[in-house]
């Protein structure tokens, strides 16, 4: 064994005990605070999927199978299906709309890897909603500091595929009580089940990426069973997937420099627009813009749309996206739909606007340069748009860091509001009850989750 695949072997055994000796009252109340906060939002992004064509039609298939009835999937009513089912259709639905909250300091949507498997898990066995709580903060750590233990040799695959297994088994894991070697075993298991997730696929708009995290959440619950009958894996295998074959740079420190100092939930962000984050600065600016814009011209005066902005997005580049999914991930799309319709919501990525004239018209008008130079975080993800029109006049907005992050954070009316949106229409009960939880009120600690879905699905 190298010297830096065992130090990665024993870093990722060190996070693993310290992470199973803590409990609820060991985790700091801002952090409790953030991860009721985190299951608000992504439950809602889940819940606003429901009538999404694609998850509608793989809904339909699930329940009609005749399975025991665990957990939910979260469509309106309550419908149940067996654990392991409820969470690979929850998770289908949780990245559809682009919604889901997301880790700032490196690409990783830990909530959405851990929380559609420990939702169906803690249904299933009414766990005290303080024990989810612990879970999901938990689980969010260890996730994204594997995610933050290696540097991807190049940016070709996205995080979905690489972490979501990863998530899930922790998720799980922790939900569990396990004890220190089953919880390694386990997600050293589940490191070895990740997908390769071609990062292209987002802004070709392959609808396939939207699955990826499902095949994550149900390749964690699955190492968590397997690794309960003596089928584990191997501390070294982080390092065997993410060096030896992936080609990854090892940061073994990463993995545990001041645990319990510094929790990572605190660092995640909260979407306002729906689209990849990695383009959120743009929207900001384009939306900035936009009544200047209108003051002083119309959109047929626009002869160019110029944004300069960080490594991330430069290949989020389709004027011709072909599915919502590619307008979410595409700079040109944004852009165009920013200025035109003054939204960065789901609105502005919806099915209709891939027809749209004024936007068809602004898309191809759009291109992208470097920020240069390239700023420190949290101001690593800027962006400035120029806007070019006819008789030679240029508008300019920018913008350097968007709202929702940790250094511009959003209050927690606006993920309550999310939730009035999404999923108020068909869950009357959720906004009480989510205000409660939010509160953190004792009793509602004490309360099992299969109760607490209980009340939002029936009001009872």
């Amino acid at each position: 064994m190298s010297d830096v695949r065992e130090q990665c072997a024993q870093a990722v055994t060190a996070l693993a005990s310290w992470a199973t000796s803590i409990d609820f009252q060991k985790i700091p109340k801002e952090v409790h605070e953030r991860a009721v906060r985190v299951l608000t939002d992504d439950l809602s992004a889940i819940i606003g999927a429901r009538n999404e064509p694609e998850v509608r039609r793989f809904h339909e298939r699930t329940l009609a199978a005749q399975r025991p009835s665990e957990a939910t999937v979260f469509r309106g009513g309550r419908p149940r299906t067996d654990r392991l089912s409820a969470a690979v259709a929850n998770a289908v639905a949780a990245d559809w709309l682009e919604l889901d909250e997301g880790y700032r300091n490196t690409p990783c949507h830990a909530g959405l890897y851990v929380l559609p498997a420990l939702l169906a898990e803690a249904e299933t066995r009414n766990l005290a909603f303080g024990e989810l709580v612990r879970a999901l903060a938990l689980g969010y750590e260890v996730v994204t500091r594997i995610a933050r233990g290696w540097t991807p040799k190049a940016l070709n695959m996205q995080s979905h595929g690489r972490y979501s297994a990863i998530g899930a088994a922790a998720g799980i894991g922790f939900s569990k009580n396990l004890e220190f070697q089953s919880l390694l075993d386990a997600i050293s298991a589940a490191v070895t089940l990740i997908g390769p997730s071609p990062r292209n696929h987002l802004a070709q708009g392959v609808l396939a990426r939207n699955v990826w995290p499902a095949c994550g959440a149900w390749s964690g619950m699955m190492a968590v069973e397997w690794a309960a009958c003596g089928i584990a894996g191997t501390p070294g295998a982080f390092y065997d997937v993410y060096s030896t074959i992936l080609g990854g740079e090892a940061h073994p420190e990463r993995l545990t420099a001041g645990l319990g100092e510094r929790w990572a939930i605190l660092d995640g962000y909260t979407k306002i627009y729906a689209c990849c984050q990695h383009l959120h600065s743009a929207v900001e600016a384009a939306i900035e813009l936009r009544p200047r814009l209108l003051g002083e011209a119309a959109l047929e005066d626009i002869e160019r749309i110029e944004v300069e902005t960080h490594p991330l997005a430069m290949p989020l580049m389709n004027p011709r996206p072909h599915t919502t999914l590619a307008a979410k991930f595409s700079m040109s799309h944004a852009m165009a739909a920013a200025l035109a319709t003054g939204s960065g919501g789901a609105e502005a990525f919806a099915a209709t606007t891939l027809e749209d004239p004024a936007i068809t018209r602004l898309r191809p008008r759009v291109s992208v340069k470097p920020w240069l130079p390239e700023l420190a975080p949290p101001n690593d993800r800027p962006a400035r748009v120029s806007v070019a029109l006819r008789g030679g006049r240029t508008l300019a907005a920018e913008c350097l860091s968007a709202r929702g992050g940790p250094d511009r954070p959003l209050p927690a009316q606006v993920v309550l509001e999310k939730m009035d949106a999404l999923a108020v229409p068909v869950y009357p009960a959720i906004r009480q009850v989510f205000d409660e939880l939010m509160a953190l009120e004792p009793r509602r600690l004490r309360q099992g989750w299969g109760d607490i879905v209980q009340k939002i699905t029936t009001g009872g």
